[in-house]
């Protein structure tokens, strides 16, 4: 286990200095490429030089911090930095910092390593500024790039991207570059649901994730007086997209007990308390670890359309994310299951109903995840929290699996 008098409270000062950056606000909010998570980032670089490790900054500003070894395989774990708005504490920041200090311990314990090891912080993974997920690993492992893209201010991905790269890569010491792909990743987390707390595990090892898709619905109708347009002469948008999602939420009720269907974000326009609301739009995210079951879904998505009274209502639907799920890799999750033993953790196979870079990660790479259990299932959330115990229990499993697969 990490060592309480010094690997702990190292861990807790430097969770401690990211978190602060957001005393200001409800939650956590370390929105891709924002203030906040230059600072993040920017004190990550940091951590790394002080313990003596090797800092790079590719162009989408993932920061990679590498324990060089007596050979040229890497063997890497880390997470996200960025957050949802007035997201928990844990989220993605417990596998970057986790994952620090498991490399920390182990130079400090056993020298260099066979194989390099690598902590990455990923830029993106949440998809909260700008209207796609995963944006930094998919730079990383795919070589994919964002076009086109601007947030709600109307500051675009671009501009926003090559600003914040600039003073992260600018930074000294640090060399700008995109590393190879790793022998093997490991990403620790927090579980984000109640599946550990429900058992009372220590540790989920996670099999794999579950597919999932959004789209953004546009609901045209007609804007009008509210106090002299007859009831039967209205085209509204709101009353439309409320029976829309009403159907929708039924049929995914029908259609498994496993697929998990949100209405998250809903706007109205003009929102005005009298007047008819003309257009309204909101996001549907659908997940399941069967792309068929997705599949039906997403037809009966299409069809709703088709279902509504008023035919001057124009319905349009646009898939942003299609994720199909996902399997990793079954000798790491052996081992690691086998460790969790040898530290007398409990532990249970899991999949995960969240998306993790994890996903990316393993289109190119042998991947595994580590999760630790969330008090109430709560994530997403300022009251997202984890115990210390279980905090440790996650790091010292990650340690161990590193030191098997680097030592």
């Amino acid at each position: 286990m990490i060592r309480e008098t010094n690997e702990w409270l190292t861990f807790e000062r430097r969770f401690q200095q990211i978190i602060q950056l957001s005393n200001h606000t409800v939650g956590q909010n370390r929105l891709v490429y924002s203030p906040n998570w230059i600072a993040a980032q920017s004190a990550l670089i940091r951590f790394g030089q002080q313990i003596g490790l090797t800092v790079m900054v590719d162009n989408y500003g993932n920061v990679y911090l590498d324990l060089p070894g007596k050979d040229d395989q890497v063997i890497a774990t880390g997470s996200h930095m960025d957050t949802v708005i007035d997201g928990g504490k844990y989220d993605g920041l417990y596998g970057v910092l986790g994952g620090l200090q498991a490399i920390n311990a182990l130079k400090n314990r056993l020298g260099t390593p066979q194989h390099t090891l690598r902590l990455i912080s990923f830029s993106e993974e949440e998809g909260s500024r700008f209207n796609i997920t995963f944006s930094g690993s998919k730079y990383y492992a795919l070589h994919q790039s964002v076009t086109a893209l601007t947030d709600a201010d109307g500051i675009s991905f671009e501009q926003a991207r090559s600003q914040a790269v600039k003073q992260l890569q600018s930074l000294p010491n640090v060399i700008a570059k995109r590393p190879a792909i790793p022998a093997s990743f490991t990403e620790l987390h927090i579980e984000q649901g109640p599946r550990l707390i429900t058992s009372h595990d220590q540790i989920g090892l996670v099999s794999g994730i579950v597919g999932q898709r959004r789209w953004t619905v546009t609901v045209q109708g007609e804007s009008n007086h509210a106090g002299t347009t007859p009831m039967n002469e209205r085209h509204d948008a709101l009353q439309a997209a409320v029976t829309m999602i009403s159907s929708l939420n039924q049929h995914a009720h029908q259609l498994s007990d496993n697929l998990t269907f949100t209405v998250g974000q809903l706007n109205v326009s003009p929102n005005t308390s009298n007047v008819i609301p003309g257009t309204v739009t909101f996001t549907i995210d659908a997940r399941h670890a069967d792309d068929h079951v997705l599949d039906v879904f997403e037809q009966s998505i299409n069809t709703t359309e088709h279902q509504l009274a008023d035919s001057q209502i124009k319905v349009h639907f646009k898939r942003y994310v299609k994720d199909s799920p996902a399997t990793f890799d079954t000798t790491l999750l052996s081992q690691n299951e086998l460790i969790a033993q040898q530290l007398g953790l409990t532990s249970r196979v899991m999949t995960s109903g969240a998306g993790h870079d994890s996903y990316v990660v393993n289109q190119v790479s042998p991947t595994t995840m580590i999760f630790v259990p969330s008090e109430g299932g709560i994530s997403h959330a300022p009251n997202e929290f984890t115990q210390p115990a279980d905090l440790k229990a996650g790091i010292a499993l990650l340690m161990a699996s590193l030191q098997a697969q680097a030592y």
